[in-house]
């Protein structure tokens, strides 16, 4: 155990004796999701209301006049009158008008007979702030003409509603913020700690070839395997404590960022107590040791950084494409997803951050992890011990 201890006492002052390595795996791990999430506030609300103030080009056609008139309403509208309809795609396209809305010749008379008439609106379906501002002034006049015919006809609102549809809602604020953002909280915890794995391992092995220490390395008095696990550990924690750092900086992120609405702050605050944080900890450590593993196996035979980079980097996707999976709405953590690496995690977090997790499944996909933990580290062994593949 001391010569364990030694090997991983050398590696971890080898790797933090690098500024760069204390800046990408401790700085910016803890700065990353605070900055994030008030950028993105920011940015949102940046959008926003520049959307607001733009002016929105709008061409008319037979539009009856109390319809012009309730678009004049906004002075940010800028009407454009057409006597007929006309090649309107060709005047959006070069931005002389932005949407364009035709009114039957006969609307009046159609209007007046109680019947339904057919009004076309042009426009170009990527401009989601003029086509939402069109739609509601439509939305507006057709229950004002709605209201009209009730009146005129001498029928009740109520008439025309059999029914109100009242939800209860029967699941915990907790559970709704928690299944539906909790696939994004594994996401941003792998990727990074994946950068931190793939980093460290690659240094560890194939940086020292290039610095022509790995022949003193083995040279010890201590076996290949304990020099390998202690490489493997070190490598984990340069993966997991990113990781954490991320946890941490979104707990003070939801915190003390103004502009989150107070009831998401408080579900937060209850879905990121210490149970479900230990939880998705215990779930991080033996991933974080896979990976370590995983990744020192694939560039024990590299002889240069570049080599071991292009090596290792294309399984990134396999990691990426479970994680998406675990975002998608019907993919549930059932027994059938519960010894699927990755994707275990990503279902599973969310279930933890929602309150719902069960600890017979729990139990499982933690002892699962281990197991392909164990098994990473014993592959990354053989392929360590190949003395040709290690010392080339």
């Amino acid at each position: 155990m001391n010569e364990l201890y030694i090997i991983i006492k050398k590696e971890l002052t080898e790797l933090l004796r690098d500024k760069k390595t204390i800046i990408n795996s401790i700085v910016l791990p803890t700065l990353l999701v605070p900055i994030l999430i008030f950028g993105m506030i920011k940015v949102t609300e940046m959008i926003d209301k520049s959307e607001q103030e733009k002016s929105v080009k709008i061409g008319l056609v037979n539009a009856p006049e109390d319809f012009t008139q309730l678009v004049a309403n906004d002075t940010l509208n800028k009407i454009t009158t057409y006597g007929e309809s006309i090649d309107f795609k060709t005047l959006i396209d070069d931005q002389t008008i932005q949407t364009a809305v035709v009114f039957p010749k006969d609307w009046n008379a159609q209007m007046d007979s109680l019947r339904s008439a057919d009004v076309q609106i042009y426009r170009n379906g990527t401009k989601d702030n003029v086509n939402g501002r069109i739609s509601k002034m439509l939305e507006i006049y057709e229950a004002g003409i709605k209201e009209k015919r009730l009146n005129r006809l001498q029928i009740s609102t109520e008439k025309l509603t059999p029914f109100n549809k009242n939800y209860v809602e029967v699941g915990e604020q907790k559970e709704l913020i928690g299944k539906r953002i909790g696939g994004f909280i594994p996401y941003l915890f792998i990727l990074t700690m994946w950068g931190g794995c793939l980093l460290a391992a690659i240094d560890l092995v194939t940086g020292e070839k290039e610095r022509k220490t790995i022949e003193t390395t083995l040279s010890l008095p201590v076996s290949k395997f304990k020099v390998l696990l202690g490489k493997a550990i070190v490598a984990s924690i340069l993966g997991f404590v990113p990781a954490l750092l991320n946890l941490i900086g979104l707990i003070l992120g939801l915190k003390f960022i103004p502009g989150i609405p107070e009831m998401f702050k408080s579900a937060i605050d209850e879905m990121l107590n210490f149970q479900s944080i230990t939880m998705i900890m215990l779930l991080l450590i033996p991933f974080a040791i896979f990976l370590a593993g995983f990744i020192i196996a694939l560039v024990a035979g590299a002889t240069t950084f570049k080599e071991a980079q292009s090596k290792a980097a294309p399984i990134i996707m396999v990691i990426i494409i479970p994680l998406v999976l675990a975002m998608m709405p019907g993919i549930e953590f059932t027994w059938a997803t519960v010894f699927i690496p990755v994707l275990n995690i990503g279902l599973g977090v969310k279930e933890i951050m929602a309150g719902t997790i069960n600890m017979g499944m729990y139990a499982a996909m933690l002892t699962s992890l281990i197991a392909f933990a164990v098994g990473a580290i014993y592959f990354s062994y053989r392929k360590f011990s190949d003395e040709n593949a290690i010392l080339k």
